[in-house]
């Protein structure tokens, strides 16, 4: 499996390393500034409230809330349903496995928490961050187990998937500091890393972002219930601090523009999932979503 996995993600390996070339690389920027200069006067109104998230994004690159400050109105059937799944999670063996993730076929039995990352709000905020037509990736039920390894997404890293990007996480129970938070550097001090290690992708030790950021400037979200993250993850450098008092349970919402630099995993609905909620989706959601796109 590891080596067809690979042999499908070559072509997004080969434009990787075409666009890490410093004169695509600028090509591509000069490309990504036109199309944001021609889509600002699309972009939707949104509320003083929600500039501030926006606000938050650009210049911090990380803004942390609650789901009863935000008062989305569909937030109450989500948390329902996650909470109906939560026993699929913990029936899975965590004896070997550092994370586990409900697969899109599960998550779908309650479509109240795939719905939720379409509501036109949360749309609006990211649109005016990302500043292009956004696609949506989809929800990621996820727990990350209290077992302390540093390993895969707990190490530190950017993605890649676009030129900005934004993933929403929403944490189902308190995240201490030993419970495995989201943890990120800003904006600022991510640029500087990027510089200094020239660095294009891939996880960075510890040791290594010890020697030129230290640690009173890494920022661990933790949090009550209920707790909700959005950070530009291609932006800033971040990771999931290793939990070891307790798992995190959490999901995940991601969002790139409607053309992003490169997908890793295509979230792809059956056409019985599709009809199922199509009804309730606006021609704007639909769009947003890789199969109507399309």
């Amino acid at each position: 499996m590891r080596i067809l996995e690979k042999i499908r993600r070559l072509p997004n390996k080969i434009k990787r390393i075409i666009l890490n070339i410093s004169v695509f690389q600028l090509i591509s920027q000069l490309v990504h500034q036109k199309k944001l200069e021609k889509y600002v006067k699309y972009l939707p109104k949104i509320s003083l409230e929600d500039s501030n998230v926006v606000e938050y994004l650009r210049q911090e690159g990380t803004y942390v809330t609650s789901l009863q400050a935000l008062q989305i109105s569909s937030t109450s059937l989500m948390i329902a349903s996650a909470e109906k799944l939560l026993p699929e999670l913990l029936a899975f063996s965590s004896d070997k496995n550092h994370v586990i993730s409900l697969p899109l076929l599960k998550l779908m039995k309650y479509p109240e928490i795939f719905l939720w990352g379409l509501q036109e709000r949360l749309l609006n905020i990211i649109e005016n961050y990302i500043g292009l037509p956004v696609l949506y990736h989809g929800a990621h039920f996820r727990r990350e187990i209290a077992n302390g390894k540093l390993i895969d997404v707990r190490q530190w890293h950017t993605d890649v998937e676009d030129h900005r990007m934004v993933r929403i996480i929403v944490y189902l129970n308190d995240v201490s500091l030993n419970g495995g938070p989201f943890e990120y550097i800003s904006k600022n001090s991510t640029s500087l890393l990027r510089q200094t290690l020239q660095y294009s992708s891939g996880f960075v030790s510890d040791d290594i972002i010890k020697t030129l950021i230290p640690t009173s400037d890494w920022k661990p979200c933790i949090g009550r219930s209920g707790t909700v993250i959005f950070s530009d993850t291609r932006n800033v450098f971040h990771r999931a601090k290793p939990p070891v008092g307790a798992d995190r349970f959490s999901i995940t919402f991601s969002y790139t523009s409607r053309r992003p630099m490169t997908i890793f995993s295509k979230v792809r609905l059956s056409g019985d999932e599709l009809l199922g909620i199509s009804s309730r989706l606006s021609r704007r959601q639909k769009q947003c979503i890789l199969e109507y796109g399309n």
